[in-house]
């Protein structure tokens, strides 16, 4: 059976790489269909919450999301305006920059000995081209746009704009053979057609995509949670609204940031242009505000480009270093408000994924979908992020991805243990102790990873010196527990110090409690646990594992305690506890004993059943329950109740 078992959970591991490898190959080969659906979505997403205050405020659906989107379309419009006037300023002004650009080339040979010659002649070919591409355009400014873009579609002979003999004599004229070929108009044109139909067509998909989803996205809703829910309507509608929640947050927080970043580099740099140039004016300074709103979409790489164009036209075009340090310090200032100030107060709510997790992303999705790859790798690992979190199966994805790691502190605290790392392992312990009570910390932190220790030794994971070692140092965080626990509890420590003092004139009111290991080390070190929560209300005299029966026996005739309490810590001890518990009756012992058989047990019944016939008198399963059946059994009150 087990051997199926294992052949059952291969096949099932093996089925799910293959799936994961088919969505990844789906995804490559078909992106060109889920590119315009990813990023209608993501628009959607953008467009949503305005398209819910409209039609909060009583404007009708259709009319909301027709409204949202010409204001969308118009600010693009804008936008794509101002970018193409300011570059076609950029290209015509370039060739007027080119003595900066030499003189820098110049002056930087001057300081390096071996490249130096390179670098010059690197100079000299970078003027002859200039001056080549600023007569070819002397050339070309003479027919007007509206005939260039015709040439452009409907080109002539290719060799009819050369100017000047190529017959090979000089190097201004080389020789050169040109390939004649039939019908290239037609078939040129086409090639050009595709070229600028295709970004237009894609951007259409996704305009249309995008309007879609805003004018059904209630009907859309409503039929994934019919078809994803399986029944299960609280969680896929939890799962949706968390999603959608943080990816509109996500978006809007960063085109806030993004376009304000743009507005401030803009004005800062008109600032420069106008305090530190001899014309008074930075170059270009709109189209660099606007082209650091659009790249700083694109996580890490979309800013680094974002502050290189500038860079770049503050080194070529002015003399000397001032501009370009001042604009270096300008771009270096707004990072640090942006990322430290600005955008922590924007995103509020994180968007529940790690910073590793977004550069993992950002490096897949750029090398599936390339830029647009980039461009959406957050929204659509939040995605992920939020499937895993809430369907079991792809819980994996959300612990790998997610920001906040879902492993218990007593997981953590025993890895600390096993990569013997105690200095850290205090901490934890420490610190959930200074957050909760005893009680607390001992279940959630100390009781777990005692089990884990036990079980992995039962499974032969660890050897029998590991596992001494572990509960070695385990011994020690508990002695560091409760010098911690003094320390800091002053308030507890003076209540303990009036119980003594009480104890010392009344001993009679301090119940004395017998614990028992029933046969493991793990065990005693739960008594050391109890002594310290009992301290004031009983007094623990504990008998460890390496007692035998009967001395343990003869000991709580002796002393005759209010309470006796034996340890179980799972897996076995439960029969070593009852027959213990059937001797110590044997003697005739009559008061409370307890069974502490810490864990969860589906046969808890049968097993309580089976103690109370060997005269057990309560079964707990927990350390905090152990406290409360012993405080319970001995009658005690706490002060405030007597």
């Amino acid at each position: 059976m087990s051997q199926r078992k294992s052949e059952l959970t291969t096949i099932a591991s093996v089925a799910q790489l293959l799936a994961v490898i088919l969505t990844v190959a789906a995804l490559y080969f078909a992106r060109d269909v889920f590119i315009p659906m990813a990023l209608g979505l993501l628009l959607s997403f953008l467009l949503s919450p305005i398209v819910n205050r409209l039609q909060r405020s009583g404007v009708n659906n259709i009319i909301s999301v027709g409204a949202t989107a010409i204001l969308t379309f118009l600010l693009l419009a804008g936008g794509f305006t101002i970018v193409g006037r300011e570059v076609s300023k950029l290209v015509s002004e370039l060739p007027q920059h080119k003595g900066e650009l030499i003189a820098k080339a110049r002056g930087l040979a001057g300081l390096t000995t071996g490249v130096g010659g390179s670098l010059d002649e690197l100079a000299s070919e970078v003027t002859e081209a200039i001056e080549d591409t600023a007569a070819a355009d002397r050339t070309e400014r003479k027919s007007t746009a509206l005939q260039g873009w015709m040439d452009r579609v409907f080109p002539n002979d290719p060799s009819a704009g050369k100017l000047g003999p190529n017959d090979g004599t000089t190097s201004k004229s080389p020789l050169f053979v040109q390939e004649v070929q039939a019908d290239l108009p037609l078939s040129t044109w086409a090639t050009t057609a595709g070229t600028v139909l295709g970004p237009l067509g894609t951007a259409g998909l996704v305009s249309v995509f995008a309007l879609f989803l805003l004018i059904h996205r209630e009907d859309l809703r409503d039929r994934i949670i019919a078809v994803v829910s399986h029944g299960n309507y609280v969680t896929t509608t939890e799962a949706l609204d968390e999603a959608g929640g943080r990816i509109s947050r996500y978006l809007i927080a960063q085109t806030i940031v993004n376009t304000s970043y743009g507005f401030v580099l803009a004005i800062g740099l008109a600032i420069i242009g106008g305090t530190m140039t001899a014309d008074g004016s930075f170059p270009n300074a709109m189209l660099w505000g606007v082209l650091a709103t659009c790249l700083r979409f694109v996580p890490y790489v979309g800013p680094v480009a974002a502050a290189i164009f500038p860079l770049t036209i503050a080194m070529s075009v002015f003399p000397g270093y001032s501009v370009f340090l001042a604009v270096l310090a300008l771009i270096v200032v707004m990072e640090l408000l942006s990322n430290n100030v600005l955008e922590p107060w924007l995103y509020g709510a994180s968007t529940g994924i790690s910073a590793v997790a977004v550069i993992v992303a950002a490096v897949f999705w750029g090398w599936l979908w390339g830029p647009v790859g980039l461009l959406l790798s957050t929204p659509l690992t939040v995605c992920l992020v939020v499937l895993g979190r809430y369907v079991p199966r792809f819980k994996v994805i959300s612990t790998m991805l997610g920001e906040q790691v879902e492993i218990k502190v007593s997981m953590r605290f025993y890895q600390r243990l096993l990569a013997s790392d105690a200095r850290r392992a205090r901490e934890l312990l420490l610190q959930h102790l200074d957050a909760n009570d005893l009680d607390t910390t001992a279940d959630a932190v100390l009781v777990p990873a005692f089990k884990r220790i036990r079980y992995d030794h039962t499974e032969e994971y660890l050897s029998d010196a590991v596992e001494n070692r572990l509960f070695a140092l385990s011994g020690g965080m508990i002695a560091d527990l409760q010098k911690h626990l003094q320390a800091s509890d002053t308030t507890e420590c003076g209540s303990s110090a009036d119980s003594n003092d009480l104890a010392s004139d009344r001993p009679v009111n301090i119940p004395k409690v017998i614990g028992c290991a029933a046969h493991h080390i793990s065990e005693s070190l739960v008594l050391n646990l109890l002594r310290m929560g009992a301290e004031g209300i009983y007094r623990l005299e504990t008998a460890d594992e390496e007692t035998l029966p009967t001395d343990i026996c003869h000991q709580i005739v002796e002393t005759d305690p209010s309470a006796v309490v034996i340890v179980v810590m799972p897996p076995g001890g439960f029969a070593q506890a009852r027959f213990l518990c059937k001797s110590i009756r044997e003697k005739g012992y009559d008061k409370p004993i307890i069974i502490a058989c810490l864990g969860k047990f589906k046969n808890f019944d049968r097993l309580f059943v089976k103690a109370r016939k060997a005269g057990v008198t309560s079964m707990a399963t927990s350390y905090s329950q152990t406290q409360a059946k012993l405080r319970s059994l001995i009658g005690y009150h706490s002060p405030s109740t007597k």
